[in-house]
């Protein structure tokens, strides 16, 4: 299978961010991915060194519209879990600093100035 179609998103969410401190990045991969194609895919492009990876098959859920009345089939698929090597990160993917805290604090810090 060809490296740049087996990634097709990485999954940014609270439970991704949480796992990415670890040094676990979470991928929508294609069916058909294997582990082995996945780190080596992981591997390319973003210049990296795989651990280990973890696969997971997630069925689609049924949600029903309720002014049509008609059920629509969302989601489903596999999902990677990519463990990197001891003290490399994706910078791409590495989530931001907070700045609302940071600005809470300068606010407080000018209320105790005055």
């Amino acid at each position: 299978m060809n490296q740049s179609y087996v990634l097709k998103k990485a999954i940014l969410s609270e439970k991704a961010y949480a796992l990415m401190k670890r040094g676990v990045y979470t991928f929508l991969v294609t069916d058909q991915a294997q582990k082995k194609e996945i780190a080596k895919s992981v591997e390319l492009q973003f210049n990296v060194s795989v651990a280990k990876v973890r696969i997971s098959k997630f069925a689609p859920k049924r949600k029903r519209i309720a002014k049509s009345r008609k059920a629509v089939v969302s989601g489903g698929g596999k999902k990677a879990l990519v463990t990197l090597s001891f003290g490399q990160s994706i910078a791409l993917l590495a989530p931001k600093a907070d700045k609302g805290k940071k600005k809470v604090k300068k606010e407080e810090n000018k209320n105790k100035e005055k």
